[in-house]
């Protein structure tokens, strides 16, 4: 059993593999925890049968701890986001994208053009969670194969679609159309009231940080563009 801060929320895990012990080394609390969860063999094995390819039985119990603990999270103000997360000047700007676009790739050519300038916050799947009416991009131990990421949460000052393109260019997106092509991209509960909550959660989201869809080759100059994105809007 450990315990876990996440987004400032402090967690208790009732593991029974060590994987999670090992990705969550960097999120360890001795604070009371308001949310625990475990994974039982079912849950493990329903898991399994819903994928096509076999992954080790630990990994398995991650991913289902995961999933349990985003159920409970909008009761917080909080819930996962798929997408990552580049941090840079004490502020998060988020990516996201369905799989194979590049957003990984896209973070790798901000790591090469600004170096120590910039960071990964989360690779995969961070926490996005409102604290005084303010969104933060949070980090979280399911960080993507890559494994980029630190534990911190930052002010989220922006949002980017990534979209695959020969020239570097960007547009602005309203509120209405933000808030549909994000809806694929959060995780949604399957309980009732925590899926209310997400979908206030997500609309306060729109109404609160830009949203911009960005066209991107895959040369350093992609970078440049973001990065003036972000920043000059």
């Amino acid at each position: 059993m450990i315990r876990i801060e996440l987004a400032g929320l402090p967690i208790e895990i009732d593991n029974r593999m060590s994987h999670i012990e090992r990705i969550s080394e960097d999120y360890r609390t001795e604070r009371e925890p308001i949310i625990s969860v475990c994974a039982s063999d079912a849950d493990i094995e329903c898991e399994r049968a819903m994928l096509d390819t076999e992954y080790p039985r630990a990994m398995l119990e991650s991913t289902v701890i995961f999933r349990k603990i985003a159920e409970q999270l909008p009761k917080y103000g909080a819930f996962v986001f798929h997408g990552a997360v580049i941090a840079y000047g004490g502020r998060a700007y988020a990516v996201t994208a369905r799989s194979g676009v590049g957003k990984t790739t896209h973070l790798r050519l901000w790591l090469s053009r600004f170096g120590e300038e910039c960071h990964i916050l989360n690779g995969d799947k961070p926490v996005i969670r409102f604290i005084d009416g303010v969104p933060y991009a949070c980090a979280t131990p399911w960080r993507g194969k890559e494994g980029y990421g630190v534990n911190e949460l930052l002010p989220l000052s922006g949002i980017a679609l990534l979209r695959r393109s020969e020239r570097n260019f960007y547009k602005k997106l309203s509120p209405a159309i933000g808030c549909v092509e994000l809806m694929s991209q959060i995780y949604m509960p399957k309980d009732n009231t925590s899926a209310r909550l997400t979908l206030k959660g997500l609309n306060s989201l729109v109404a609160s940080v830009p949203l911009y869809e960005l066209f991107v080759n895959m040369e350093e100059d992609a970078a440049e563009v973001a990065r003036n994105m972000f920043l000059n809007n």
